[in-house]
């Protein structure tokens, strides 16, 4: 992923980010999206254990953050959530 399309993918994420139904996905969607174009640099390996096991969480907030961690981290387009 170049810089210019992580930067691209982030400002969008930021924006889908202020919308409170989306909030929980896109705080992990930014997450992973800068692990993956940062690589292990970015946060602790601990860290990364942690926000990838989220997704099985009972709590859906965290959940999504686990969902939205798990898409950025593999920099594919954000999952659309429909409400």
């Amino acid at each position: 992923m170049t810089e210019q399309e992580f930067k691209s993918k982030i400002s969008k994420a930021e924006a889908m980010w202020r919308l409170p139904d989306r909030r929980s996905y896109y705080e992990g969607y930014i997450r992973g999206l800068r692990r993956f174009y940062h690589g292990p640099h970015f946060g602790t390996l601990q860290e990364h254990e942690e926000w990838l096991g989220l997704v099985y969480d009972r709590n859906k907030s965290r959940a999504d953050r686990g969902r939205g961690y798990q898409d950025g981290l593999q920099g594919i387009r954000p999952y659309v959530i429909i409400q």
